[in-house]
């Protein structure tokens, strides 16, 4: 992959909203930025150090739906992440690769769990170069990380959950996957570049056969390699781009009018878009504006020590 994509596509999630949830992201180094979207850490917000990154403990986004709970509206994005979740309770860990989805889902914590998350959000097509397999083979599903990664991250991830920070864990976790780069053989693939900046510039608007068209290759060949890379078909990536476009367009606020939108994004008509729009949020626009406000309210009562990275 190429770090200069970032810059065309910048996924949005709705993370934070929730005043009893701590959450924050940090990019990579800049070895790692061509793969690694960010590193991301969430936990209960009484765990926050004052003046810190990162809390000693704690977390959220269990999966699991308690009586009691926070919720989060997980977005699907094009990444695929590394979750390394701890419970210093029960003195549990688990590790987990989820792959990439096309449906929203809801993440959970219920009201006074300690459980903290520190993950690895890849950048479309950044895991590849890591775990090396098809990633078709994980997409919409959360595995256990032991049993597809090719070197063993058990003691990565003790490490981790030993760390007394955030900045901790990130760097930990940053010179792992430098070094596990650096003896991976999966070969660079100029063709998905050229792919995903066509869809990337288009915000999602391209068409599969425009595509083959201008890479002179088949639809087919097309298909395959972003089985390979990415994890679902270069439609429903498009679709997924797309959405993110109009996330952004809604985020940055200003009069919202939904036929204008709809013909900037190339939808048929607003109804085309808010009917599309409700696939991958859940709910309609106009829920997201006032969630994305909302957001953007308690993002700007943090410190600034915090720090937020809208990757």
């Amino acid at each position: 992959m190429d770090p200069l994509l970032h810059s065309l596509f910048r996924p949005l999630q709705v993370n934070g909203s929730d005043l009893s949830t701590y959450y924050i992201e940090q990019k990579p180094s800049a070895a790692l930025e061509a793969y690694v979207a960010c590193y991301w850490e969430s936990s209960p917000a009484n765990r926050v150090v004052e003046g810190n990154l990162a809390a000693s403990y704690g977390d959220t986004a269990s999966l699991s739906l308690p009586q009691e709970e926070t919720m989060d509206r997980v977005l699907p994005d094009g990444c695929t992440d590394i979750l390394l979740e701890y419970d210093p309770v029960n003195k549990r860990q688990e590790l987990s690769y989820c792959g990439t989805f096309t449906q929203p889902f809801v993440s959970a914590r219920q009201a006074g769990s300690e459980t903290r998350i520190f993950a690895v959000r890849f950048f479309p097509g950044g895991a590849h170069y890591f775990h090396g397999m098809p990633t078709h083979l994980f997409t919409g599903g959360n595995y256990r990380l032991e049993d597809l990664w090719p070197e063993s991250i058990a003691v990565i991830g003790e490490s981790i959950m030993e760390a007394q920070n955030f900045n901790e864990r990130v760097r930990i976790m940053d010179e792992y996957l430098n070094q596990l780069l650096l003896r991976q053989r999966t070969n660079d693939c100029d063709l998905m570049k050229n792919l995903l900046h066509r869809i990337f510039v288009s915000g999602g608007s391209v068409g599969i056969k425009e595509l083959a068209d201008c890479e002179a290759i088949s639809e087919r060949q097309i298909n395959r390699k972003f089985g390979q890379w990415i994890g679902i078909s270069p439609k429903k990536f498009s679709e997924v781009v797309r959405f993110q476009s109009v996330l952004h367009s809604i985020q940055s606020g200003g009069g919202l009018d939904w036929t204008e939108l709809a013909l900037k994004h190339s939808f048929f008509d607003q109804a085309h878009l808010i009917r599309d729009f409700r696939r991958f949020y859940g709910d309609s626009p106009l829920t997201a504006a006032k969630d994305l406000r909302k957001l953007s309210d308690f993002y700007n009562t943090r410190p600034e020590a915090l720090a937020i990275l809208k990757i």
